[in-house]
């Protein structure tokens, strides 16, 4: 589906299923609809990191709750003009154009495959104001040097946490990045840095939860939320068949995997309880131990792999890419004095570290890359 489609308001006054598939997964599209019976509905798969999509269903009015949520936040007007830098089959994608629709604004589609330089020259020529963009895309525009054009007054950065040397950098340059939070479940955003802080030095933790959600803690440290906006099945196949599950659990609330503190109504988040594991019977923070590491390295492109071992319960494998030139004696170095749950087991090259759409590793094909 094109972007002027979705622009459309056939398409958010239709009742039937659209599927959004990512590329490799257009043969689910007649299963998904037969087992939502054709309902009305929007479709995306997640973007995790780790094995084959969930499919996430919403009704559009909660997709359009997202997007009126967020234009409210920047402040959207109808002389605003949108660019949509990331695939409309994934929520940041789509909910570019959402918001467009929601507040009758103009929107491009930037075409062809990412490009730092096409990008900058898209937003030129179109006078684009408002954009979306992940880590992986602030990083490139950075690494080129490339300064903003005068016409952008804020983008979105989301699918990840924005290294804030690194948001510093694009600020700078006139990049005015703003970090989010979000997830597929929830059409988009939970919390956003607000455009007063584009007056302030570049931060990614403690933003601000936006007015629609409700939310609290699990017992284990977990984000729950409910909401306006929030997904309203999961579908997966299940002995061959899709099948569908409610998303939330009787009075609404999601949980999710992310380990947060709230304060206020403003969030950081520190962490996915799924990448804890026990190494030699302590519990160890993966990802903890990963910014640790790419902290003392000052060397970003590295991921820490977590593989089963018979004696350890789990080893790490620190997976670092080709123009990483200190990986001799590293070993010996990091290990020096540390406990033993604390270790890296070994080092290992690729070409580049592989990645879904939306910048983040992608584990699956990693493990793959390296079997």
């Amino acid at each position: 589906m094109e972007t002027p489609e979705l622009r459309e308001k056939d398409f958010w006054n239709s009742e039937r299923c659209c599927v959004l598939p990512p590329p490799g997964h257009e043969g689910h599209v007649e299963e998904i609809r037969d087992a939502l019976d054709d309902q009305e509905s929007v479709v995306f798969a997640t973007s995790g990191s780790c094995g084959p999509p969930k499919w996430v269903m919403f009704q559009r009015s909660a997709l359009l709750a997202s997007a009126r949520a967020v234009n409210q936040l920047l402040e959207v007007s109808e002389s605003d003009r949108f660019m949509v830098a990331l695939p409309l089959y994934h929520v940041g994608g789509f909910g570019v154009v959402a918001r467009a629709y929601d507040a009758k604004c103009h929107v491009r589609s930037l075409e062809g495959r990412w490009d730092a330089r096409g990008f900058k020259e898209a937003i030129e020529s179109d006078h684009s104001t408002l954009t979306s963009l992940v880590p992986t895309q602030v990083h490139d525009l950075v690494a080129l040097g490339l300064k903003a054009p005068e016409s952008l007054r804020a983008i979105i950065v989301g699918g990840g946490k924005l290294d804030e040397k690194e948001g510093q950098y694009a600020r700078d340059l006139g990049w005015p990045v703003l970090q989010s939070y979000g997830m597929t479940e929830a059409g988009s955003q939970i919390a956003t840095a607000d455009l007063a802080s584009l007056d302030e030095p570049f931060r990614a933790a403690r933003l601000p939860i936006l007015p629609i959600w409700e939310f609290r803690i699990s017992k284990e440290g977990c984000l729950e939320f409910r909401g306006p906006a929030l997904c309203t099945y999961y579908i997966q196949e299940h002995r061959g068949e899709m099948c569908c599950r409610k998303a939330g659990n009787k009075e609404g609330w999601f949980r999710s995997s992310d380990l947060v503190q709230i304060t206020g109504n403003e969030l950081t988040v520190n962490g996915r309880a799924d990448r804890k594991v026990k190494i030699l019977g302590e519990l160890v923070d993966v990802e903890a131990l990963e910014r640790e590491i790419k902290e003392y390295l000052d060397y970003e492109s590295a991921y820490l792999l977590a593989l089963p071992d018979s004696r350890r319960g789990t080893r790490v494998v620190l997976v670092v890419e080709e123009d990483f030139d200190r990986s001799s004696g590293l070993l010996e170095k990091w290990n020096e004095g540390r406990v033993g749950f604390l270790r890296i087991n070994a080092i290992e090259s690729v070409g580049q570290l592989p990645r879904t759409e939306m910048g983040k590793v992608d584990v699956t094909a990693l493990r793959e890359l390296l079997s």
